[in-house]
């Protein structure tokens, strides 16, 4: 299957890709306000009908009403289809009051009907400094 890529900005500051598999981290203050941009590279062929996007401790994936699990909160949730090419989603958070070190992950969750798919995963850790 085509792969859906997740290109984010925290901040104003781009995403550095890293090779080694893992997503990129921001650094971030407890209680501190983001601003996060998305890119969503829609490959050909590929025709989303939902997306969502969220905050995560460390589990993600889709229910079996196609909602997304382990997303608290959902950040945004976009139901228009998206045909291929890149579109971008603009969504704003508070980090809650947390100590040096912890972690929230930014995840992702779209279903297709065509071809037939439901796909949740991480786009971005956000650590506490």
């Amino acid at each position: 299957m085509p792969r859906v890529t997740f290109i984010p900005i925290v901040n104003g500051n781009p995403a550095v890709l890293r090779k080694d598999g893992h997503v990129p981290s921001y650094l971030v203050h407890s209680g501190e306000y983001l601003v996060m941009r998305v890119a969503v590279v829609v490959p050909k062929h590929v025709r989303i009908t939902a997306l969502w996007f969220g905050v995560s401790t460390g589990t993600w994936g889709t229910g079996p009403t196609g909602r997304p699990t382990g997303m608290n909160p959902i950040l945004a949730h976009y139901a228009q289809p998206l045909p291929a090419g890149s579109h971008t989603f603009g969504f704003r958070w508070r980090i809650p009051r947390l100590h040096p070190g912890a972690s929230r992950v930014l995840t992702f969750a779209w279903s297709s009907p065509q071809p037939r798919a439901s796909v949740s995963g991480p786009f971005a850790r956000i650590v506490v400094n």
